[in-house]
Parts: structure tokens; sequence; C-alpha cells
């Protein structure tokens, strides 16, 4: 399946093609820029509605400084318990990203995490859990 530069993008940010994963030609897809984007895997949800495999967007604006880009969930896969939740996704993200390190481009990456059932989350809320230390 061929992905028009003003189709949706795969990756379910919401955005065009062209302004999200289609900003590279292929060959630079193939050697991205480091920590233009970055994947975190997490949970989706909380105690006593369950908990969904989640994968937090990240977008570099600075050399120091990132900012989250979207959230993708996958319900399709629900959890009694966060750690559960975080295994599927890591797994998930894991076996994404050696797709794109064969020689796939970031599209390919974002059409295997939509295969498994991630969607992206509208108006996604990230919180932090302090934990001490020690």
């Amino acid at each position: 399946m061929k992905i028009g530069r003003n189709d949706p993008c795969p990756c379910g940010s919401g955005k065009k093609y062209k302004k999200c994963c289609g900003l590279h030609s292929p060959a630079e897809a193939r050697s991205p820029v480091p920590g233009k984007f970055r994947f975190e895997p997490g949970s989706y949800g909380g105690p006593g509605a369950g908990y969904a495999p989640s994968l937090l967007c990240k977008k570099q604006i600075s050399e120091t400084d990132w900012r989250d880009h979207f959230v993708l969930a996958n319900p399709q896969k629900p959890c009694a318990d966060e750690a559960s939740a975080i295994a599927i996704a890591e797994a998930d993200l894991a076996e994404a990203f050696e797709k794109k390190r064969n020689g796939g481009t970031d599209a390919d990456l974002a059409m295997s995490l939509r295969s498994k059932g991630y969607m992206n989350v509208e108006g996604f809320r990230v919180i932090q859990e302090e934990r001490e230390a020690g």
C-alpha cells in the first residue's frame, strides 16, 4: 500500500504524511538524524480502568529539549497491571524498529504499529509519577 503525501500519516499523529513521517526522503529515513523523534513505551489508563500498552512520541525542539508530540495506545491488548502493558509496548516497539533497521522507512515502522492495533490518543495527558530515591 502506497501512502500519498496528503494522506493522514499512518503513525496516528493526525498530521498529513508530508508534515510528519514523510518529511525525509527514503534515503534519509533509512539513516535518520539521531534524536529528532524518540518513543517511550508506557501504559495508558489507570487503576480500575485497566491499562493499554502505549507509546509516547517525543519531538526534539532543541539540542536538549524534547516536547510530547503524540501518544499511541493499543486498546486491543488490555492489561490488568501497568507492568504488563509496558512490556507489551516495549516488545511491539522493538519489533517495529527491527523492521525499520532491516531497510524499512518511518512509514513502515508506523504501519507495523498500526497493524498491531495502536491508534492516536486525542487530547492525551502524560502523568509522571514521582518516585522516591533510595
